[in-house]
């Protein structure tokens, strides 16, 4: 068997691995999405919350009107900081697995050349080959 017939296995296994890493990249970058796009709307709903606060206070509130608000205000504040720190992870996890799968495909591509140079190297040796058949023939004359 040619040695690029053995690699083959090798480079196949080489870009299954490679393809999977894309998948699990993709998977994270989706995710990452959903957690900012989360907290653009609680950063969003709070705004309008504060606004709404605003105009209540302009108009007269009770203290335990302002006590609710306060105290809403504060878990969405607290909402908001761990939806913020959801999201440095996922980007976090989104660089690592970018890495990942750019050394999945690097060694894919390393593995890719391997073969073709192996290929490369087979069908030179087999020309050679054939070339010194046709010369060893007699009454062949092969000009060069």
């Amino acid at each position: 068997m040619k040695s690029s017939k053995k690699l083959q296995p090798i480079a196949n296994l080489a870009k299954q691995n490679e393809r999977g890493a894309a998948r699990n990249h993709g998977n994270v970058l989706r995710a990452l999405k959903q957690q900012e796009n989360q907290l653009n709307e609680l950063i969003s709903y709070r705004n309008e919350y504060i606004n709404t606060f605003n105009s209540a206070g302009a108009n007269g509130m009770s203290v335990i009107q302002f006590q609710d608000y306060t105290l809403f205000l504060h878990r969405l504040d607290d909402a908001i900081k761990q939806q913020q720190q959801l999201v440095t992870n996922g980007r976090t996890d989104c660089d690592q697995s970018k890495s990942k799968w750019l050394d999945k495909r690097n060694r894919s591509k390393m593995v890719n050349k391997v073969v073709e140079k192996r290929q490369l190297n087979e069908s030179k040796q087999q020309d050679k080959r054939e070339q010194r058949e046709l010369e060893s023939q007699p009454g062949v004359s092969v000009r060069k």
